[in-house]
């Protein structure tokens, strides 16, 4: 499976429109009625993103991308917000392995508030939201909290993308998109993704 290039420029109507799906089982008492949950501890995501109407040239690029992608065969990386997160030129990486539900970074401004509860943030390709504003030290290290574990190790020096996060996605089986003409996809169109992650 390869990594296809989502077009350029993108020609999205608004943010991709992201919901998370958790895992979890629950439960309610016959006789009292109360209520347990459990977290299976794992989350990933669905969207669906939004086309505004488009030049004939801009519905060759989603026509061409559409057949690179091949149905569910390859992935693609969905820009998230529409918007720069931070007006930065800097590169954050891990330090050092890590997982759960924070991870410790450098390369950030120093003594700076960069980032605030409920951006977003893709380390390495896995799209997070931040639990907590990221104020890095004096040198430059901040420590990144998530709502939802990390999914496995995250390797040390890992980049995480913090200006222009992106969802790492693939099309559901039989995506409409496929079959979208030059012309309707002129007009705009929506289509759904899960991450590929």
């Amino acid at each position: 499976m390869a990594i296809i290039p989502y077009p350029s420029p993108n020609k999205h109507d608004g943010e991709p429109q992201l919901q998370p799906v958790v895992p979890a089982q629950g439960s309610a008492s016959e006789l009292t009625g109360a209520r347990q949950s459990v977290d299976l501890g794992y989350s990933w995501w669905m969207a669906t993103v939004t086309t505004a109407r488009m030049s004939a040239a801009d519905a060759r690029r989603w026509r061409l991308f559409f057949g690179r992608v091949r149905g569910t065969v390859h992935s693609f990386r969905v820009p998230v917000t529409g918007d720069d997160q931070h007006s930065g030129s800097f590169t954050a990486r891990a330090v050092g392995v890590g997982s759960g539900y924070s991870l410790v970074t450098d390369g950030w401004p120093v003594s700076a508030t960069t980032l605030l509860a409920g951006d977003y943030v893709t380390v390495g390709d896995q799209l997070m939201v931040l639990d907590a504003d990221v104020t890095a030290n004096a040198s430059g290290v901040a420590v990144l909290q998530f709502h939802s574990p990390l999914r496995g190790t995250v390797a040390d020096n890992t980049a995480i993308t913090t200006k222009r996060p992106h969802l790492l996605a693939s099309l559901p089986k039989d995506s409409p998109a496929l079959g979208l003409g030059l012309h309707r996809l002129q007009e705009g169109f929506s289509f759904d993704v899960r991450e590929a992650y």
